[in-house]
Parts: C-alpha cells; sequence; structure tokens
C-alpha cells in the first residue's frame, strides 16, 4: 500500500511509536532477566511460626494484627501475603504501608555506602536479640 499520503507529523509519530515499543521490549526483557536473578520468596514454617508467635504476643504493628486475624479465619495465609498473591487485597497494602518510610531509610543508607548489618542494627523493628 502506498504511504504518500502520511504527512511528517504521522510519519514522526510512527517512528516515536516503533521507539517506545522497542523501549518497553529492552524494559520488559531486562525485568523479566531480573525476576529471574532474585530469590525465592518463601516463608518456611518455622518463619511463619516465628510472625504468628511475634503477632500474638503484642509485638507487631496493629495492622500486621489483623492480618493474622484474618489467617486465623482462613481468609488468606501468611504465604499468600510472602508470595505476593495478597497484594491486592488493601488490608496486605495497608497492613505494609507504615514500613515503607524504613524501607525507604534502608534503601537510602545503602545507596550511601552504609553495609548491609548496619542497615539490619539500624532497623527500628528489629526485634531484640
Amino acid at each position: 500500500m502506498n504511504e504518500d499520503w502520511k504527512t511528517q507529523e504521522i510519519r514522526d509519530a510512527e517512528a516515536a511509536l516503533e521507539e517506545a515499543l522497542a523501549n518497553a521490549e529492552r524494559v520488559g526483557a531486562r525485568a523479566d532477566e531480573m525476576n529471574r536473578e532474585l530469590p525465592e520468596a518463601k516463608l518456611s514454617d518455622e518463619q511463619t511460626e516465628r510472625i504468628e508467635q511475634l503477632v500474638r504476643r503484642g509485638e507487631a504493628p496493629e495492622g500486621i494484627a489483623e492480618l493474622q486475624r484474618r489467617v486465623d479465619e482462613g481468609e488468606l495465609s501468611w504465604e499468600d501475603v510472602a508470595e505476593g498473591r495478597a497484594l491486592r487485597d488493601e488490608g496486605v497494602q495497608s497492613a505494609f504501608a507504615s514500613g515503607v518510610p524504613n524501607m525507604q531509610q534502608a534503601k537510602e543508607m545503602l545507596d550511601e555506602g552504609h553495609e548491609v548489618a548496619e542497615v539490619i542494627e539500624n532497623d527500628p523493628n528489629r526485634p531484640p536479640e
């Protein structure tokens, strides 16, 4: 089909679209690659039990205690939360939202060159040893 009817503006838009699609494919491929490199995020039975113990002793924020109630009622599981299956749930999002500033602080410390052990040591939610 003859494309002589296309204006320069249309040709520029098509070129920009092609470039954006190619960039999206590169980004998607890199995301897939990075996802494959991530360790599998699974809670062991021991870790799940530890979480439940901390919550039941009152050593967790209110939002996490509400999640434990939902786990107890069979509405979801800690594995659902840890593996990301429950991320769209408003209660799960709300429960973890309070930790976002701490995560931002940890990222900033890592970006500044602090060692991981130091970042962990400065975690205000870190249980006493």
